[in-house]
């Protein structure tokens, strides 16, 4: 199911549901499709201020997650308080770079394992100005299925406004 995103642009989409959407994801292998079936899985779909031959997956990838903005990082030191009684990983920098797993032309898959959850996050490029943001999440116990009901909300709505400062889509 595709449904607008309120958010931002009637043009940016959130999909969830099935990964395969016969419109967008016609004739198109996805190299993310391979870790389903999964206990969480979304996918934004936004227009790319770039044509395709301009756009590096896993330069974004990088992009997006090693350069946060500052109320991002207050969240971030939020969250770490909160788990760090849990025994959650916490206050450790991400490096983007080491848990890079898949990297074509048209697509780069992240993956971080942690304790309570494993998740993948794949930037695909989807003809000549689509950009293809998807997030797998496997829970590996009760703590990781928790932690994500309560991260859930955040995470749709830390997606896409990040990639909106990461200049993946125009300002509507």
């Amino acid at each position: 199911m595709i449904k607008t995103f309120p958010l931002f642009h009637p043009k940016h989409y959130l999909c969830t549901g099935h990964l395969t959407n016969p419109t967008l994801f016609k004739d198109m292998e996805r190299l993310i499709d391979k870790y389903l079936p999964a206990d969480y899985h979304d996918t934004f779909v936004l227009k790319s201020r770039k044509p395709a031959e301009q756009i590096i997956p896993k330069e974004l990838i990088k992009k997006i997650f090693n350069h946060s903005p500052a109320w991002l990082n207050f969240l971030m030191k939020v969250r770490n308080i909160l788990v760090k009684p849990l025994g959650l990983e916490t206050g450790k920098v991400l490096k983007t770079e080491d848990c890079i797993i898949e990297d074509t032309e048209n697509e780069a898959i992240m993956r971080k394992d942690d304790k309570h959850l494993l998740f993948y996050v794949s930037i695909a490029k989807i003809g000549n100005d689509l950009i293809d943001i998807t997030t797998v999440v496997q829970y590996h116990n009760a703590l990781g299925k928790a932690y994500f009901f309560f991260i859930k909300p955040f995470h749709k709505m830390i997606v896409p406004r990040v990639a909106k400062r990461t200049y993946i889509i125009p300002n509507p």
